[in-house]
């Protein structure tokens, strides 16, 4: 199940991203940076936070769960360093590292929109590193973007968020199948739990 979440969710982001080519291919578009609709933020080292339920993103994804967040908006979470085509949409409270930009939004229903504008980007072929895989605020801001009306935003927001709810909502169940196969798992394994007598 957990499996078959995964291929749905890529499925379901594949047609919100081909539902963004059909709206905004046009040339027609007028132009600007990507500085005027996102301020970039820059992550913060979270090994001081104590343990908790607020997710932490590095750029290869969740790499644990604190107690208080750094931002609590709906965001774009773009990689400094590493991986930085690992581009994340959250929208939920979540803490950043320090390797992990994160955005505040300056234009009503634009997070989705700058989501998928940068995943249809090669951010490697920006890097500004030489051994490790870089990328700056200066690169980010200069980027040139399409400009789209918020009359389009807003319709393109209303298509793609209920397959962004069925993603959130197959993440959970994941995540809790997840957690219960590592509970059952290990007392199947030591015999704390005894199926022996389970007709099947």
């Amino acid at each position: 199940k957990i499996r078959s979440n995964t291929e749905i969710n890529c499925n379901l982001h594949n047609q919100a991203q081909a539902i963004y080519q059909n709206m905004f291919s046009s040339n027609e578009l007028p132009k600007g940076t990507l500085s005027e609709l996102i301020t970039v933020k820059y992550g913060k080292d979270h090994k001081k936070l104590n343990d908790g339920h607020y997710p932490v993103y590095g750029s290869g994804g969740i790499m644990r769960y604190v107690d208080k967040p750094l931002y609590d908006k709906e965001s774009v979470l773009i990689p400094r360093k590493g991986s930085l085509n690992n581009v994340m949409y959250v929208n939920e409270p979540f803490w950043s590292v320090d390797t992990m930009f994160y955005t505040e939004m300056k234009v009503q229903n634009v997070a989705k929109y700058v989501f998928h504008f940068l995943k249809n980007i090669d951010l490697v072929s920006l890097n500004a590193g030489s051994a490790v895989p870089s990328m700056t605020t200066d690169i980010l801001n200069r980027m040139v973007i399409k400009i789209p009306s918020s009359n389009q935003l807003a319709e393109f927001e209303t298509l793609v968020s209920p397959l962004y709810q069925s993603v959130d909502s197959n993440k959970k169940q994941s995540a809790s199948l997840a957690s219960l196969r590592d509970t059952l798992l290990p007392k199947l394994m030591s015999g704390e739990i005894d199926v022996s007598k389970v007709e099947l």
